[in-house]
């Protein structure tokens, strides 16, 4: 009996200015079947699955998942249907742990709660080979670790159908042979697999059908075993290719080095020697994570290192990018989007980015010198774009990684360094580029070349160094350079390493954890606290008196509030300007309604006249955000003004004394300590909670984190980023509350200051400006100590300036060295 279609696509249409994506192409996939799906970078392979996942809405045709019509383009649709993806730019959440992108992804009903939850992830993690801590924050992992973590929250979500975009582009052979085993047994229970991949012996290995897509057309679907590797890259690039690799060239060992390197050396290198001759291509082997990656960034100046380089007669400064590029040094990154390209630039922008000392005279780039440059390499690169000024992230990946290529060459290096030269590039792609090495080394260059891939290295280079432990364990020339001889010498030597290390680096792995967590700053404040309260009651024995500590606790719970509502906001990426101004506002407003002669009722409507404005307010700002695309900046900077305005009507000047029974109850206190207060901390441990454990909490740290990864997971980011203004200025009007009680009359001037203390309160706090980071505890402990500071200046006798001087440094202490820190701890 034949098995029932859980896919299909029927006369899928997709274009973009000036140029066709998909061309009316249909694809049916079978339960229990892997089906790959082939063509060139810009096929339209990526775009289908794409528009399958409801990530991209069609222009026409029809989306079926397990037999249901997906009616609403929506990657969260998609998912409910029983689609899974795992994409080729990983889609997981740089800021949030292992463990929350697997929470966070994975429905609360397919997944184990409580004391089981733990034993859940470790399962998932296993499943795919990875050895890496739950807690570990992904921006802390190598681009393999989290192609594997992105791996897992697919598997995780048991899928009907899963799409798999090149798995294993970052992953070693015992990582592939783990998705290969986990992709059977899924296949076994029924699910489809559509499998993306320019391997074509992966392909051929694991795949039951083939389609073939060709300039965004359908040109066929085909039984594995009934096709030939020979007759499906005929399909792909609509031509035969005799030969993937061009001839290599001879090399003159007696010529003078290209460049010369001694007892390279750091932490992870053990001491690496290489001449590299005019013309020769240097391979560099090894399992991931032993030195190969380090030694090459390091003979870029990208990374900390010791020794000698030279190129040619001329030593180059270590550890300097730029020494190492103004010598010839020039380095090709293995990640083009993190690394490599300036995504929002154009194609021209991007290629002669390197080279503008160049086509510059007298500081004004030479727009004739440009366009010559750039017509030049896109021609002999065979760039496809619709023009040079077409923005790159619109490109293909294979051409992408081409502008990469015609920019390093247009530098016209001594020395080229390529880090997985065609990592994510199809076949046809890959024989260019192939040629576009060895025509460098040709020009007279020296090539080195890191690779993953051992035939790559075996038909490409004149020399192969493997790498284990940080040293070069084997050196391979000539007749010795076979994919077997590469890989047998790789993972013979690694094995002992492994094994080694991981005992050894589990107490530096929590180290950095602590030290790049939410919460260690949270711990520096608490000490700078304590430290400032001793030393300001040694002056003055008066500051930690009850009515100085009361004191000092009423204040701080008023911007504590308004600081929650800012950090919020500052989660997803955005920012809030308008605070202090909506807290003047809530002052003024309740001041008409909570004199000595008004009654409960009164407050009552002036506390939803003033809270509903608030949550008002937020609305404006979320929607002319999202909803408009204004930045942040401007739309609360506007409704700054706005709202200021709206108060000095109300109140041209302070007036409408506020109730004593009014004042007093907002400034009620348990011995020293306000209730107010009280409530602040209560409001902050349930918002962390809520911020650790609950969807939303994570959703807010997603969008910020990557609002694209995000909505690719299912995220609603228009909802969640208005909602957080909403709550913002909720909070603010909290703050504006407790403020009424401090000053008792509706004075529209007051809390102007709040919105600077409170950005700079969340900023002390570890709170990232770009989003996705930060924590309640540490805003508060912000706040205390921004008024502390306050406090403490008076009593030090020190001049108001202080009150500015101080929290300012430390903002520039703390923004410096929290990002020391989460950048030590980055993978490469």
């Amino acid at each position: 009996m034949e098995a029932p279609a859980v896919l299909r696509l029927i006369g899928i249409v997709k274009t973009f200015p000036g140029v066709t994506a998909l061309d009316g192409v249909s694809l049916e996939v079978k339960a229990g079947e892997v089906h790959a799906l082939l063509g060139e970078n810009g096929a339209g392979k990526s775009t289908l699955m794409t528009i399958a996942a409801g990530a991209l809405a069609a222009d026409a045709g029809t989306i079926e998942i397990d037999g249901k019509k997906l009616e609403q383009a929506t990657p969260s649709a998609a998912q409910r249907l029983g689609l899974g993806v795992v994409y080729q730019h990983t889609s997981v959440l740089a800021d949030l742990t292992v463990a929350e992108n697997l929470l966070y992804c994975v429905p609360r009903v397919r997944r184990p709660e409580g004391v089981r939850e733990s034993a859940w992830i470790g399962e998932q993690l296993g499943a795919v080979g990875a050895v890496f801590d739950k807690r570990t924050r992904v921006s802390d992992l190598g681009v393999a670790e989290r192609q594997l973590v992105e791996i897992a929250k697919a598997l995780a979500q048991r899928p009907r159908v899963l799409v798999l975009d090149e798995p294993t582009e970052a992953l070693t052979a015992a990582e592939t042979e783990h998705l290969f085993a986990r992709i059977d047994a899924i296949k076994a229970g029924g699910t489809a697999v559509v499998y993306i991949s320019h391997r074509l012996p992966e392909v051929r290995r694991i795949a039951d059908r083939i389609t073939i897509l060709r300039d965004g057309r359908f040109r066929g679907t085909f039984a594995a075993a009934n096709i030939s590797e020979r007759e499906i890259l005929a399909l792909i690039i609509g031509r035969s290719i005799e030969r993937a690799f061009p001839e290599k060239g001879k090399v003159d060992r007696s010529a003078v080095p290209a460049m010369v390197v001694r007892n390279l050396a750091n932490s992870v290198l053990q001491g690496i020697d290489l001449e590299l001759r005019p013309g020769e291509v240097v391979g560099l082997a090894g399992v991931e994570g032993n030195g190969q990656r380090e030694f090459l960034r390091g003979l870029a100046g990208l990374s900390t290192v010791s020794g000698e380089i030279s190129v040619g007669p001329a030593p180059v400064r270590c550890s300097d990018p730029v020494a190492a590029q103004t010598a010839g040094i020039v380095y090709l990154p293995g990640d083009r989007h993190s690394e490599g390209l300036f995504l929002s630039l154009s194609v021209r922008e991007n290629l002669a980015a390197i080279v503008l000392d160049r086509l510059s005279r007298l500081g004004f780039v030479s727009s004739r010198l440009e366009k010559k440059l750039v017509d030049g390499q896109m021609k002999a690169l065979a760039v496809k774009a619709p023009s040079a000024e077409a923005r790159i992230a619109t490109l293909s990946g294979g051409n992408q990684q081409k502008v990469l290529f015609a920019r390093s060459l247009a530098k016209e290096p001594a020395v080229l360094l390529a880090d997985e030269p065609t990592r994510g590039v199809d076949a046809g792609a890959r024989v260019e580029l192939y040629r576009v090495i060895r025509d460098a080394a040709s020009s007279g260059a020296g090539v080195v070349v890191l690779s993953s891939d051992a035939v790559e290295l075996q038909g490409l280079c004149d020399r192969v160094l493997v790498f284990s432990r940080g040293s070069v364990v084997r050196t391979l020339k000539d007749d010795e350079i076979t994919e077997e001889s590469i890989t047998g010498a790789a993972i013979g030597a690694d094995t002992a390493r492994h094994r080694s290390a991981a005992k050894g680096g589990d107490r530096a792995a929590s180290l950095r954890r602590l030290l790049s967590g939410d919460y260690s700053p949270t711990l520096v404040l608490v000490a700078l606290i304590v430290a400032l309260g001793l030393y300001t009651a040694s002056v003055n024995g008066k500051f930690l008196s009850e009515r100085s500590i009361s004191s000092l606790l009423f204040l701080a719970s008023a911007l504590a509030f308004v600081s929650m509502g800012q950090l919020v906001v500052l989660l997803t990426g955005g920012i809030d300007l308008s605070v202090g101004s909506m807290t003047a506002l809530v002052v003024v407003v309740l001041s008409f309604f909570a004199g000595e002669n008004q009654g409960a009722s009164q407050l009552a409507l002036g506390l939803v006249l003033a809270f509903g404005t608030a949550g008002l307010v937020g609305v404006i700002n979320g929607v002319l955000i999202r909803g408009i695309g204004l930045s942040s900046v401007i739309t609360t900077i506007s409704t700054f003004i706005a709202l200021q305005g709206v108060a000095l009507l109300l109140r041209s000047t302070p007036d409408g004394y506020y109730s004593s029974s009014v004042t007093d109850a907002l400034t009620a206190q348990i011995g020293p300590i306000p209730i107010a207060f009280i409530v602040a901390v209560g409001v902050v441990a349930i918002s962390e909670v809520i911020l650790r454990r609950s969807r939303f909490g994570m959703e807010l740290r997603a969008v910020g984190s990557n609002e694209v990864a995000a909505y690719r997971l299912g995220a609603r980011v228009n909802r969640t980023i208005i909602l957080a203004y909403v709550l913002c200025s909720l909070f603010a009007g909290v703050g504006g509350l407790l403020l009424a009680g401090q000053v008792g009359v509706g004075d529209p001037s007051v809390g102007q200051n709040y919105t600077l203390q409170s950005i700079s309160a969340v900023v002390l706090g570890g709170a990232s400006i770009f989003g996705g980071r930060g924590s309640f505890l540490g805003a508060l402990a912000g706040v205390l100590l921004i008024q502390e500071i306050t406090s403490a200046t008076g009593f030090l006798g020190l001049g108001t300036a202080w009150q500015y001087w101080l929290p300012g440094g430390l903002i520039l202490l703390a923004a410096g060295t929290y990002s020391r820190v989460r950048a030590g701890g980055r993978g490469g």
